[in-house]
């Protein structure tokens, strides 16, 4: 009697899953027709005529097309490469020089130590700050090897190092407090006077995201800390304890000699030089990715190195997260396949129609979920708002909606997805620097996109009662 074995069932690869998205997509292009809208100039900004929308001769994605939109699409994402690659492997020789652990261990020996999982709500909010500011949530891939390091100090996971910076930079970005690529754009697109009105109420949205990923990280990092089994990324904090690149704050090396001291003000002066760019509208992926590349080799010869130890180093740090590069490249493809054959501008045509005899609240809430979904499409903020706003603008006219409860629709819809969609540059690039699997990073954080989306609609829905 012979006995069959079942193989167990293996989760697809993150690229295989991506990859069948692209193919989904290009069945798509031979379902819904090409359409296009007119593009007109205003203040100097390519925007939708909404009146303009005609059929044009489709262009389905061929067999080929789809492979051809993966190199495609990682060659339009190389600059968030440059920038992850080079953070990477400039963290890579900062870590190995102990004096990141050491200050970090001097920090949790004390006040933080005794707080435990209460600090990481302050954590969040600083965090966050930066995204609010600038409305450039790629900056925050520049602390995510940071974030990891305090919350594995602290006895936690990677998750937590995610959660604290890529979730908690975007509630500073969906919020769209002072963020122009979103509330900047959408606002002038309506007309609305002066930029940025109505901060106090998106100031209340801020506030209630923080709340929500301040919760479910406190309340993962508390079942982790009593249990590490249950951490979603155990077998990623398994191989980095045996590399001994993570090892109790008990035993870290928190001796601060001369030499680590210039090392560490040399790596503030580095990261404040990060904000200063990013507020000043800096280029990320070359520029920023600049200061951290003179950072690498400044605090490298400071530490002694020579140019093969930085080298190196920096190198292993790189190769840690090619995966993510991949991976963003992969999901580019899937907008190129739908620009391609002409279809998003059809998509738009339609919904809208669909909006336009909705009641008021309904047509908000609806106006809402299309620009969610939409933004699974067109995952450039400022992007998405020249495409849709001219059309969500007349159509909040007809429904009633002040144009301040179309940005409110807008800023949420477009913001929160990103912490979700394999096309967002933050997202991804911090599951590639925190070296988990993009599954394993979406059972973690589904639960504060879900909680975020419920947010977001409850404040579209008070802003038709407010405005």
């Amino acid at each position: 009697m012979s006995e069959t074995k079942q193989k167990k069932f293996a989760f697809p690869h993150t690229l295989v899953i991506i990859f069948c998205m692209i193919i989904f997509v290009a069945i798509l292009t031979y379902i819904i027709p090409a359409g296009s809208y007119d593009r007109i100039e205003v203040d100097g900004r390519q925007v939708v005529d909404p009146n303009s929308f005609h059929y044009v001769e489709g262009n389905p994605a061929s067999l080929f097309d789809i492979f051809v939109a993966v190199p495609s699409g990682m060659k339009q994402v190389a600059y968030i490469a440059n920038f992850v690659l080079v953070i990477s492997g400039a963290f890579a020789v900062i870590e190995s020089t102990g004096a990141t652990r050491a200050v970090l261990a001097k920090v949790l020996k004390g006040k933080a130590q005794k707080m435990g999982a209460a600090v990481l709500p302050l954590v969040i909010i600083a965090f966050s700050a930066l995204p609010a500011a600038t409305g450039n949530a790629e900056s925050m891939l520049a602390f995510v090897p940071l974030g990891i390091l305090f919350a594995r100090s602290m006895g936690f996971d990677a998750m937590v190092g995610l959660s604290i910076t890529i979730a908690a930079g975007n509630c500073g970005f969906a919020s769209g407090l002072f963020n122009n690529a979103t509330t900047g754009v959408a606002q002038s697109l309506l007309g609305i006077e002066p930029i940025f009105s109505g901060a106090w109420f998106r100031a209340i949205g801020y506030v209630l995201l923080l709340c929500s990923v301040s919760f479910w990280t406190v309340w993962y990092a508390v079942r982790i800390k009593k249990d590490p089994s249950r951490s979603i990324c155990a077998n990623v904090e398994a191989r980095v304890k045996a590399e001994g690149s993570t090892i109790a704050v008990t035993e870290i090396d928190d001796t601060l000699s001369p030499r680590r001291i210039l090392i560490l003000i040399e790596f503030v002066i580095g990261i404040l030089t990060v904000i200063y760019g990013a507020l000043n509208g800096w280029d990320f992926g070359t520029e920023l990715a600049a200061i951290f590349l003179v950072m690498a080799v400044v605090i490298g010869f400071t530490a002694g190195y020579s140019p093969n130890k930085i080298a190196e180093e920096f190198v292993s740090g790189c190769h840690k997260v090619l995966v993510g590069f991949l991976v963003v490249g992969f999901s580019k493809a899937i907008a190129i396949v739908m620009t391609n054959a002409g279809i998003i501008d059809t998509i738009i045509f339609a919904v809208s129609g669909v909006l336009s005899g909705l009641p008021k609240i309904v047509g908000a809430v609806a106006m809402y979920i299309f620009q969610v979904v939409m933004n699974c499409f067109i995952i450039s903020g400022s992007g998405q708002a020249a495409a849709t706003i001219p059309i969500m603008g007349p159509l909040g006219d007809v429904l009633g909606l002040h144009p301040q409860t179309v940005v409110t629709a807008f800023i949420f819809g477009d913001g929160l997805t990103n912490l979700l969609l394999p096309m967002s540059a933050a997202t991804m690039g911090g599951v590639a620097i925190a070296e988990v699997t993009y599954p394993q990073y979406v059972k973690y954080i589904w639960r504060i996109i879900l909680t975020n989306l419920i947010i977001g609609g409850v404040m579209v829905v008070i802003s038709t009662f407010v405005f």
